[in-house]
């Protein structure tokens, strides 16, 4: 837990906006957080945001392997003070990150109504304020941005005409063909076929061989005009994370 500590002791002579605050609103606390200590952690229902005037804090977020990856570490000093913890104070969205103190460091401890009085009566509160969500909507952008690349597919639009190959049994599966409309003829060592989108595995021809690195298990070939889409290899995994519950299936199968 962290110590509390008397907020009269703070040197406030060249910050007179945060000195009128606490005047204003007494009840604000003063902390000061131990190494490794959580002001906030990921998960928690809590509206509570902190102004932090010293000391170093690390972000951290939960891994799917149990493990923690460090987003961000930030200095703080009176002169440029962090404000942690503000996002959950304006809904009821849970912590989207865990943030703790690397040594020790000194907060003061705000609730969500002291949101209100900040923007209200202290501008240059107000600014900090406004820098802290102006940085949490670049990092969601971001954050997106990346997200969004994980599953691109990059698929390239295609149209066949009747009589065109599209590959080759036993030539490398460097491209995976999804079938929106038309029909194809594959013909393997054992069997030659006809099939439209709805006879293939959400639509994609040659999937096992595709994802395996594998050459082809058949040759396709245009039985009349087709359009498909075309995923590269280097897409591979952006595959899997979109198709989760395909690929499952083709594997257990």
């Amino acid at each position: 837990m962290p110590d509390l500590l008397d907020a009269t002791t703070l040197d406030l002579a060249l910050d007179p906006e945060l000195q009128s605050l606490l005047a204003t609103c007494p009840e604000i606390a003063l902390l000061r957080f131990r190494d490794g200590e959580c002001l906030v952690e990921e998960g928690d229902g809590g509206q509570d945001f902190y102004l932090v005037r010293s000391g170093s804090l690390v972000v951290e977020r939960a891994m799917p392997d149990g493990t923690k990856r460090a987003l961000a570490q930030l200095t703080c000093h009176p002169e440029t003070p962090s404000i942690i913890g503000e996002m959950a104070s304006l809904g009821a969205a849970r912590r989207s990150a865990t943030v703790r103190a690397v040594g020790s460091c000194q907060a003061l401890h705000l609730q969500p109504a002291h949101l209100d009085t900040l923007i209200a009566g202290y501008p240059g509160l107000t600014r900090l304020l406004c820098r802290q969500f102006t940085l949490r909507l670049r990092e969601a952008i971001d954050e997106v941005r990346d997200l969004r690349a994980c599953f691109d597919l990059g698929a390239q639009r295609r149209l066949v005409q009747a009589g065109e190959r599209l590959f080759e049994v036993g030539r490398p599966a460097n491209e995976l063909f999804q079938l929106a409309m038309g029909a194809l003829s594959l013909e393997s060592e054992t069997e030659t076929r006809t099939v439209r989108a709805e006879d293939l595995p959400g639509g994609f021809l040659d999937l096992g061989p595709f994802l395996r690195n594998q050459p082809h298990s058949a040759t396709a070939m245009a039985s009349e005009t087709c359009f498909l889409a075309v995923i590269s290899a280097e897409r591979r995994e952006a595959f899997l994370r979109s198709h989760p519950g395909l690929v499952l299936e083709l594997f257990q199968n």
